[in-house]
């Protein structure tokens, strides 16, 4: 059964020298299906992904698979120390980005938790940013 639930989202990049980060908080639905984790939410206007719904599944064994549809399509694979390649679409053009996550720690169970990501992104095989994303979920 789908749970409506309070999502914080800390993120932060690290690009050039630069350090950027956002804080937002939105309501969202978490279930557990096939023995998997699903978190979903609208992105707003904060996160630059205004008309984009974001859905994460976490499998027991950690791994965090981010999907975004909508005016940006793209699909993450975190798994530890693993780089996953995937692609990414936007309404300016489309790449190829790569994903290889430091660290992935998941705290959750049916009413929720905390997940903890950082990984470094690549795009079209140039390292862009070190990244961080840290969400937290309650009923």
């Amino acid at each position: 059964m789908k749970k409506d639930v309070y999502i914080s989202i800390k993120g932060s990049q690290s690009y050039d020298g630069e350090k950027d980060g956002m804080e937002m908080t939105t309501a969202g639905k978490f279930y557990d299906k096939d023995g998997k984790y699903y978190i979903s939410y609208a992105e707003g206007e904060l996160t630059g992904l205004e008309k984009c719904n974001t859905t994460l599944k976490v499998s027991p064994d950690g791994v965090v698979t981010m999907m975004r549809h909508g005016h940006t399509n793209t699909h993450m694979i975190f798994e530890k120390g693993i780089r996953h390649i995937g692609h990414y679409e936007t309404p300016y053009g489309d790449f190829t980005i790569s994903v290889t996550a430091n660290n992935v720690d998941v705290s959750l169970d049916e009413n929720g938790g905390n997940i903890d990501i950082d990984y470094i992104m690549d795009i079209n095989n140039v390292a862009c940013s070190h990244n961080g994303i840290s969400l937290r979920v309650q009923a």
